[in-house]
């Protein structure tokens, strides 16, 4: 499990907590505070202290290797309130470092700016907290953590820290509130709304204060900062309510002067509430190890709101040259890959080609023979879908033609069309012509049509006196499309395929000499 340092320091003090880190939570080891020797700053000594001081630290609790956070003070960032014309995140970097420019003249090209920007909509203004450190200052704490033989991982704020501190302490809190927290001689005064900084002040506090006057001191300040805070920050916002992080002894005159107070009400808030330290082993002044308690919760998400060695910069274009290269390369990578494997399987491909083409020339033989073979089933296959189901077609004509007594077949044949079906050729005697009428309505369907080529009367007859001969043309159907024996007949529109036979097929071709002739007698009839 990673272990995590954070250090923050002023003039006369240095303090330190050391943390570990495990899935989202993290577990205080140690923490503690040193006083600077003032000789040792008078003679450039200050730095080695402080480096022995933390290698002390870190053998003793097996954390040689561990990542360090820095807290800077108030004191040494300046922060600058900007309003800023509405865009979109990506864009903010860029206006935050013009406008700052123009805001402040201590802001230089190499001037480290990061911000925390309000959440607003994109086509609204932006309000945005610019914190500037100028690098001599980051050189600074770089001299001073290469004491200790360590590199700094992130270099925040300590009023920041403090605010995401109070954060988790006061959650869900959508009101303006002043939060007050001292550390050493310098007491920090953080206005917060919806856990965000709007504005933040840090006093010196004189080295040897009585608590009257820290309390008159503090109380002074206090209405001080509530006055001096920047409108456009709080918009419509007022403060009603201060939190005091720390003990209740260290504030407890402070607590007697504004209580009673019409329009505050004063809370005091523990910060070691959150980390599970037991009593025993919290220092004097805990509040003073409110920011680094802050940081190193931030760190448990990996998000600080400004970190200096990690400020929010403008996303530079990446060079066409760059991006030409890189897809080059990626060309040629590929190339050189596809090359690689076509001459791996040129081998293999060649023993295939070979394989294949002997199949082919089976596979050709075995064609010619199936196509021969299909061809003969087709012919034989368009010779029998051609033809009428002659058997269907005399039982089906036997049950629409009339009885014997208006009706005698002398002759009748049976032939397939030069087309699809046949043709059936009737030679017969009716009573009378109605009947003969009537016999064409019942014999055409849809699958039929019926022309009668001659009527004739015969001289001398008197039951039979009318001889008729009539062609009826056949398309071939299904046996399931035939009526069911002894089902009505009803008389239907004749079917195009029916009338497709020629007139000529109808009256030209003679009679096939194996062509069927049927006769139908009846009982009460005879020809």
């Amino acid at each position: 499990m990673p272990h995590v340092l954070a250090v923050d320091w002023d003039q006369e003090q240095a303090r330190y907590v050391l943390g570990i880190i495990s899935g989202r939570q993290v577990r205080v080891r140690a923490l503690g505070s040193r006083d600077f020797d003032p000789d040792d700053a008078k003679a450039g000594g200050a730095d080695e202290a402080f480096g022995a001081w933390i290698k002390e630290i870190l053998k003793k609790h097996s954390a040689t290797r561990c990542r360090l956070l820095v807290g800077l003070p108030r004191s040494s960032v300046e922060l600058l309130y900007l309003t800023l014309p509405p865009a979109t995140d990506a864009e903010l970097p860029e206006l935050v470092t013009n406008q700052a420019m123009q805001e402040s003249a201590a802001i230089k090209e190499d001037t480290i700016l990061d911000f925390i920007a309000a959440d607003s909509a994109t086509d609204q203004s932006r309000r945005v907290t610019v914190a500037a450190l100028q690098q001599s200052d980051l050189k600074s704490v770089h001299s001073r953590c290469a004491a200790a033989g360590l590199k700094p991982q992130r270099v925040i704020l300590r009023p920041l820290a403090s605010t995401s501190l109070f954060r988790r302490l006061v959650s869900g809190s959508g009101r303006a509130c002043l939060v007050v927290d001292r550390v050493g001689r310098e007491v920090d005064l953080n206005i917060v709304s919806r856990g965000r900084l709007l504005y933040s002040r840090t006093v010196q506090l004189p080295a040897d204060i009585s608590d009257d006057d820290l309390a008159d001191r503090l109380s002074t300040e206090i209405h001080r900062t509530i006055l001096t805070a920047p409108r456009d920050q709080l918009g419509d916002q007022s403060v009603e309510r201060i939190y005091l992080i720390g003990g209740a002894s260290d504030y407890a005159m402070l607590i007697d002067q504004f209580d009673g107070q019409e329009g505050f009400t004063v809370k005091i808030l523990d910060p070691f509430t959150v980390t599970g330290v037991t009593e025993t082993r919290i220092p004097p002044d805990r509040g003073r190890f409110a920011p680094l308690l802050g940081m190193l919760l931030d760190e448990v998400v990996r998000n600080h709101p400004v970190d200096f060695l990690h400020p929010k910069r403008p996303v530079k274009p990446i060079p066409r040259w760059r991006v030409a290269l890189a897809i080059a390369g990626m060309v040629a990578v590929l190339a050189l890959g596809l090359t690689y494997h076509v001459w791996g399987q040129l081998a293999e491909v060649e023993d295939v080609n070979r394989e294949l083409r002997q199949r082919l020339r089976e596979l050709n033989a075995n064609a010619r023979k199936a196509v021969e073979q299909r061809n003969r089933i087709e012919a034989i296959a368009s010779w029998r879908s051609r033809d009428a189901n002659w058997l269907d077609e005399l039982r089906d004509l036997s049950q629409r033609l009339p009885s014997g007594r208006d009706a005698v077949l002398l002759r009748m044949t049976m032939r397939p069309s030069q087309t699809r079906g046949g043709i059936i050729d009737m030679q017969g005697l009716v009573r009378d012509p109605n009947i003969m009428a009537n016999m064409e309505g019942k014999i055409r369907d849809p699958f039929r049509s019926v022309r009668s080529r001659r009527i004739s009367q015969r001289a001398g007859e008197e039951d039979y006196t009318w001889l008729f001969e009539t062609s009826i043309s056949v398309v071939p159907r299904r046996p399931e499309q035939y009526p069911e024996h002894g089902a009505a007949v009803a008389t239907t529109g004749v079917s195009e395929e029916a009338e497709s036979v020629s007139e000529a097929e109808l009256e030209g071709q003679e009679t096939s000499p194996t062509a069927l002739v049927a006769e139908k007698t009846s009982d009460e009839a005879s020809p």
